[in-house]
Parts: C-alpha cells; sequence; structure tokens
C-alpha cells in the first residue's frame, strides 16, 4: 500500500464501497417511501414486524440479533412500537427474568399491507442486474454482511 498522498491522487470515489452503499440506502430509502405511499412503518421497523409475524414472540436480545440491530436501538424502537401498539410485551414463559416482545393484530395488519411494495421494491432495487447477478449480488452483499470484523492492527512498539 502506498503513502497517504498516493491513495488520496488514485482514490476513486464513485467506486467507493461506502460511496455506492450511501447511494443504495438512498434510492431504497426513496422507492421504499414512494411505494408503501406511508410514513408510519419504517424499513427497519418492517423488519422487526417481519421477523415476529415469522418467527413469533422473541426476548429483545434474540429479535436484536434476528435483524442484526444493537440493543439500544432496537430498546428505543420497541418503545415506540408498543406506544403505536404494533407490538406487545409479555412475561418470557421459559425465563421469568425476561420479556418477550410479539406482533399484534394492528402490526400484523400494517405488516401486511406494505407487504406486497416491499417484495415490489427488491425487485425494483435488482432490476438493473440479470437473474444470475442478482442472485450472485446478494451472496456477496450476506457474505460481507455476515463476516466478523477485523481484528484491530496490533500497536507496533518501535
Amino acid at each position: 500500500m502506498g503513502s497517504a498522498v498516493e491513495i488520496a491522487r488514485h482514490w476513486q470515489l464513485e467506486a467507493g464501497i461506502g460511496f455506492l452503499l450511501r447511494l443504495l440506502e438512498a434510492r431504497y430509502d426513496v422507492l421504499y417511501q414512494s411505494l408503501t405511499r406511508q410514513n408510519d412503518i419504517t424499513p427497519r421497523q418492517f423488519g422487526v414486524l417481519m421477523a415476529l409475524y415469522q418467527d413469533g414472540p422473541l426476548t429483545p436480545s434474540v429479535l436484536a440479533e434476528r435483524i442484526s440491530s444493537d440493543r439500544n436501538t432496537l430498546s428505543e424502537m420497541l418503545k415506540r412500537m408498543i406506544f403505536r401498539k404494533l407490538i406487545s410485551k409479555r412475561d418470557n414463559v421459559e425465563d421469568r427474568r425476561s420479556i418477550q416482545v410479539q406482533i399484534t393484530a394492528k402490526g400484523e395488519a400494517e405488516l401486511l399491507s406494505v407487504v406486497p411494495a416491499a417484495a415490489e421494491l427488491q425487485n425494483l432495487m435488482l432490476a438493473p442486474l440479470t437473474k444470475h447477478d442478482r442472485a450472485h449480488f446478494l451472496k456477496c452483499m450476506q457474505a460481507i454482511a455476515k463476516a466478523s470484523p477485523p481484528a484491530p492492527p496490533k500497536a507496533s512498539h518501535d
């Protein structure tokens, strides 16, 4: 790897992963709002509702792992979703020291009302790719997303 000056001179901003991820996220957000025609369920809340719909009641810890969210962020989101009656809390029958959250009838109805648009969104986001490239692209994204974080560089003792 070259010096900082050399790296900066040859950097291709438009080809950088951070740049491209931000572009994709912005495109996704615009399409999500446009296709679902609502502002009540955010993409992250959609993930919570879908996980609870598919898996049933979950502890916040298991839910956080299932949707790849940190617990603090999820905790705040769950409070808002409970307030809006999209989900509810209940005692965990397997471990009385914890709670479980579950989707409510209102949450299920709201989830199912946006599912067709969310499915269309998936197709629109991947539309520029061939069927083969779609599968490969998603496989690559999953590999990167699920990879263990790299170990921090060791400090040199010169």
